[in-house]
């Protein structure tokens, strides 16, 4: 019986790049900005595709922290500074409690959104392995195609 030798298929590395699976955990350690550096660079499609769905998440993300951050500020009625508690409310009584009960609400849909990262991380970078590229979802679309 002789041996026929099997065609190994397409090219995997001329589909898929290391970047375009590095990039998923590069954002995980920087945030957005290792991506963008990816992104601006890279003039691979498979890269650049997979970097653009990391940058949109956590610009998303970052959105999040900043929406959380300030809305759970402007619902502080109080601070302790020095051990002295200290007036800080910014907005009407009734209005300093709606703001803060949103920011607690928001504060944990941020806990899940960080918790989501790990997890579409993970998602993501074994889906690039395998030569397909995964959107996150519920991320908004940031970063357009350009080019």
């Amino acid at each position: 019986m002789t041996a026929t030798p099997t065609s190994a298929g397409p090219e995997l590395l001329d589909e898929r790049s290391i970047g375009g699976i590095l990039v998923h955990l590069l954002g995980l350690v920087t945030g957005f900005l290792g991506p963008i550096v990816v992104y601006v660079v890279s003039d691979h499609e498979f890269t650049r595709t997979n970097a653009r769905h990391v940058i949109n998440w956590h610009v998303t993300v970052f959105a999040l922290w900043i929406v959380t951050f300030v809305t759970f500020f402007l619902g502080a009625d109080e601070i302790t500074v020095g051990g002295e508690p200290t007036e800080v409310s910014l907005l009407p009584a009734p209005l300093d409690t709606v703001f803060a009960i949103v920011g607690i609400l928001l504060l944990i849909v941020l806990m899940v959104a960080i918790l989501l990262t790990f997890v579409y991380t993970i998602v993501a970078t074994v889906k690039a392995i395998f030569g397909s590229i995964w959107a996150y979802p519920g991320s908004i679309e940031v970063v357009e195609r350009y080019r």
